[in-house]
């Protein structure tokens, strides 16, 4: 499994906010200025409003007891990448993938968010050489920018420019509750979430930070079922 973390990249947005609310007003006149290869595109990137849930939303509780014992069908979602062209998670039905589900808000709000960070790259369960390492598995992150109120085309444009030019092929946005309603999902503002889908379209884990130690054990045991 190889996944490049893209949190940190919020943590730098939040601890510079003269630099970030300086260029705001020029961010907003670029984003009115871009030119988006689809019509579909554009009206996503108009509405920043909440949209309603699918009106068959599962419950959390539904999502809690998922397992691969008892597996949950997904489909693959049309999301953007964070250069904002319309796209899928690539690795649906080929691989298995960890996937990050996250409200940039919500990584500065809570403080257990950034320990699970830090405590998956300490111990380098998420790298090449780590205990859950296996090429069958891809992880990947999602920005939840339908549910900030921070600046969406500013945070691509900085997360873009820390992690270089490979890295944001691994992560993806999603402007309008794409993800959320195309798996029906409860309501995600401020939720640092994460699941793991098999190759087959089956979502076998999921939870929102913070986890209990049972949580992180339970995912770490669905991980090393799929290596």
């Amino acid at each position: 499994m190889k996944i490049k973390h893209l949190l940190p990249v919020v943590a730098l947005l939040i601890a510079t906010p003269v630099w970030a609310d300086s260029n705001i007003d020029k961010e907003k006149d670029r984003a009115k200025r871009e030119k988006l290869g689809s019509a579909e595109m554009s009206t996503k990137l108009a509405s920043k409003k909440a949209r309603p849930l699918a009106p068959d939303a599962v419950t959390r509780e539904f999502l809690y007891s998922v397992s691969p014992e008892n597996p949950y069908k997904v489909i693959n979602p049309t999301i953007v990448t964070l250069s904002n062209d319309l796209s899928d998670l690539p690795d649906y039905g080929s691989r298995h993938m960890f996937l990050f589900y996250v409200d940039p808000e919500s990584y500065v709000m809570e403080s257990a968010n950034r320990d699970l960070e830090k405590e998956l790259k300490a111990d380098g369960k998420l790298g090449w050489e780590g205990k859950t390492y296996s090429p069958n598995i891809q992880g990947y992150a999602v920005l939840n920018l339908a549910d900030t109120k921070l600046p969406s085309g500013l945070i691509r444009g900085v997360v873009k420019m820390v992690l270089g030019k490979n890295v944001p092929s691994l992560n993806y946005a999603d402007n309008d509750h794409s993800l959320r309603n195309a798996w029906k999902l409860p309501d995600v503002n401020n939720k640092f979430v994460l699941m793991f889908i098999d190759k087959d379209g089956n979502l076998v884990f999921y939870r929102e930070s913070p986890m209990t130690d049972e949580d992180k054990e339970f995912m770490y045991s669905t991980i090393q079922r799929y290596r």
